[in-house]
C-alpha cells in the first residue's frame, strides 16, 4: 500500500478537487455533511476552537495495487473505512473531523482523507515526523489487512543502515546521527518546500546546515552538508537524494538562483562564518555535480559532463560564484528588443496568433532570448524549472533542465478533466489551436510540451478522465509516455501538428478567397443586368 499526506489552510479547496472527480463517493468518517460546502461548513465550527492555526488540514491519500481491489463493492468499502479509521487512530486523530472519499478513476483503488488537526476538545494534532509516522503505520496496515508491501521511492533513495547501525538500534533503541539525519530530511521535505525553507526547518531542529562551493574536476558545483549533534555527514554520506541535486529530484525540494541564494546566504551566515569545507564535503560535491550533469546530459545515464561542454552552456566569465550562477541557470536572459522580430517569426513560420503569442509573453511563459524564442517549462503550480528554446532552423534545445515534473503547458478554463501530450510547446499549441477551431464542447484541457517522458506531472494526469498522447513522428517519446501513463490514448497523425495547423489556415483562408471571388462576380453580375 501506498500513501502520501500533505497538510494545508483550505478545507473547502481540498473538498471541491477529491469530492469534484469523477466517480468520487464519499463513504464514511466522522461527519455529517455530504458535499463539499456542507464538509468545509462542518469543519469551520470546530475551526473556531484555534481560529489563529492556519495549517489545519490533514490530506492522506491510501492506494493499493489494482489486484487487491475487493470485487464486491460494498466490502471493498467496508475494508477502506476499517483501513481509514485504523491509519487515523494510529495518527493520532482519534478525536477528530475527518471525511473519507473513495476514488475509483484508476486501475489503482484508493481513498482520500481529508481530516481537522484541531482535536474536538480544542487540542491540536502534533505534526511532527507525521511522514515518519505515517509510514509505520501503513506497514502495520499491510501485515493486519494482507497486503502487498510496497517500498516507497524516498526509502531507496537513502543510504541503508549499517550492521553497527542495527545493532545499536536493536540493543540500546538509538538511531545513529545519519538515520536520524535521514528521518528530519523526509519529514521536513514531505511538502516540496524551496531550499531556503529546507535549510531553515533543519536549522530549527537543531540540525548545521552548510550549502558550499567548491571547483571540481569538471567545473564548479553546490553542495551540502549536515551537523548534528557534533557529528558532521555530506549528503552523498546520506544517500543520493540528500546531495543537494538529489534533494531537488528525489524529495521534491525547489531551487531557483534568483529566488534562493541570497536567503541561503543569509541562513549559513550565523553558523558557518569560517568553516572550511571537508574531504567528505568535497566528495559530496562532487557528487552533486555529476547528478547535475546526468540532468543535462542527453542520455540520462551518462554521469559525467566535459568541462568543454559545460563552458558551451555560459559565456566565458572569471572562475568566481558567478560563473556557477550561470552554469546552473534555468532561464536564458531576456532581450525585450527582440520580442518583436521573434513573435512575427512565429506567427509567420507556424501560423501562430498574434493574440495568443502576446498571452504567452505577458505570462513570461514565452519570450525572446537574444534572436530566438524561449518557452519556459513549469511544474503544475507554475515554478519556472528550464526553458525550450526555438532557434529560426525550427530546432529546439532544452537549458539545464533541474529533476522535476515540468514541462512546457497552457490550460483552458475549468477543472482540468483532460490532457493532451504532445513533443515541443509549438506541437501543443497546435493541438489547442486546432481542437479549438473545430469544437465547441471540448472539456476543460491541459496542453503539454514535454523532452522527456519522466517531465509528465504523472500522478496528475493518472487521475484525469482522459489522457492523450499525441507525438507526432517520435515514437520512443509516445512509448516512454505510454510506459507511465497505460491508460492513456495514443494518437499518431500523419505529419506534424503545426502543419495540420498551417493546412487548416491554408484551406480557410483558401474557402475565403473563393467566397471573395464568388461574391465580386456576383457584384459584377448585377451591374451588368
Amino acid at each position: 500500500m501506498i500513501g502520501k499526506q500533505i497538510k494545508g489552510t483550505g478545507f473547502r479547496g481540498c473538498l471541491n478537487y477529491v469530492l469534484g472527480k469523477k466517480h468520487a463517493a464519499l463513504i464514511g468518517g466522522t461527519m455529517c455533511g455530504q458535499t463539499p460546502e456542507e464538509l468545509a461548513a462542518e469543519f469551520g465550527i470546530a475551526r473556531q476552537l484555534r481560529p489563529n492555526l492556519k495549517v489545519a488540514v490533514f490530506h492522506a491519500t491510501l492506494s493499493v495495487d489494482s489486484t487487491e481491489k475487493l470485487e464486491d463493492s460494498e466490502e471493498n468499502d467496508q475494508r477502506w473505512l476499517a483501513i481509514a479509521a485504523n491509519y487515523m487512530k494510529a495518527m493520532e486523530f482519534d478525536n477528530n473531523q475527518y471525511a473519507v472519499v473513495k476514488h475509483s478513476d484508476t486501475e489503482h483503488d484508493h481513498i482520500h482523507i481529508v481530516a481537522s488537526r484541531i482535536c474536538l476538545d480544542g487540542g491540536v494534532v502534533d505534526d511532527s515526523w507525521d511522514y515518519y509516522k505515517s509510514q509505520e503505520t501503513i506497514r502495520q496496515l499491510e501485515r493486519s489487512y494482507n497486503l502487498e508491501t510496497v517500498i516507497p521511492s524516498w526509502e531507496t533513495d537513502k543510504r541503508a543502515q549499517t550492521t553497527g547501525e542495527h545493532r545499536q538500534l536493536k540493543s540500546k533503541g538509538n538511531k545513529s546521527v545519519r538515520v536520524q539525519l535521514q528521518d528530519l530530511i523526509d519529514e521536513v521535505t514531505q511538502d516540496n518546500p524551496s531550499m531556503p525553507e529546507f535549510v531553515e526547518r533543519l536549522q530549527q531542529q537543531g540540525v548545521e546546515v552548510q550549502v558550499g562551493l567548491t571547483r571540481t574536476r569538471t567545473g564548479f558545483s553546490k553542495g551540502i552538508s549536515y551537523n548534528l549533534d557534533g557529528v558532521a555527514l555530506s549528503g552523498t554520506q546520506l544517500g543520493k537524494a540528500y546531495t543537494f541535486c538529489g534533494l531537488q529530484k528525489h524529495r521534491g525540494v525547489s531551487y531557483d538562483k534568483g529566488r534562493d541564494n541570497a536567503l541561503i546566504e543569509a541562513l549559513m551566515q550565523p553558523q558557518h562564518l569560517a568553516i572550511a569545507p571537508s574531504e567528505a564535503e568535497e566528495n559530496e560535491l562532487e557528487s552533486s555535480e555529476a547528478e547535475l550533469a546526468a540532468t543535462l546530459s542527453a542520455t540520462a545515464n551518462e554521469l559525467e559532463l566535459s568541462q568543454s561542454e559545460l563552458e558551451t552552456t555560459a559565456p566565458a566569465t572569471p572562475a568566481t560564484a558567478n560563473e556557477l550562477e550561470l552554469q546552473l541557470s534555468i532561464l536564458p536572459e531576456r532581450n525585450e528588443t527582440q520580442w518583436q522580430k521573434v513573435r512575427s517569426h512565429l506567427a509567420v513560420e507556424y501560423s501562430l496568433p498574434l493574440e495568443l503569442l502576446e498571452k504567452l509573453h505577458s505570462h513570461s511563459w514565452l519570450y525572446a532570448g537574444s534572436e530566438k524564442a524561449v518557452f519556459t517549462g513549469r511544474t503544475l503550480e507554475g515554478e519556472a524549472r528550464f526553458a525550450f528554446v526555438l532557434d529560426e532552423r525550427g530546432n529546439f534545445t532544452t537549458t539545464h533542465p533541474l529533476p522535476s515534473e515540468a514541462a512546457f503547458w497552457v490550460a483552458t478554463t475549468g477543472e482540468i478533466e483532460r490532457a493532451v501530450i504532445a513533443c515541443n510547446p509549438i506541437e501543443a499549441l497546435s493541438i489547442l489551436l486546432i481542437e479549438q477551431d473545430n469544437s465547441t464542447t471540448t472539456p476543460a484541457t491541459l496542453y503539454l510540451g514535454i523532452e522527456r517522458a519522466s517531465q509528465l506531472p504523472a500522478q496528475f494526469l493518472q487521475e484525469l478522465d482522459s489522457v492523450i498522447i499525441a507525438m507526432a513522428a517520435d515514437y520512443m517519446l509516445a512509448r516512454n509516455a505510454l510506459a507511465l501513463l497505460p491508460n492513456a490514448e495514443i494518437v499518431s497523425p500523419q505529419s506534424s501538428w503545426n502543419d495540420i495547423w498551417i493546412q487548416l489556415i491554408e484551406q480557410e483562408q483558401q474557402t475565403h478567397k473563393q467566397n471573395n471571388q464568388q461574391y465580386k462576380q456576383r457584384i459584377q453580375d448585377i451591374e451588368l443586368d
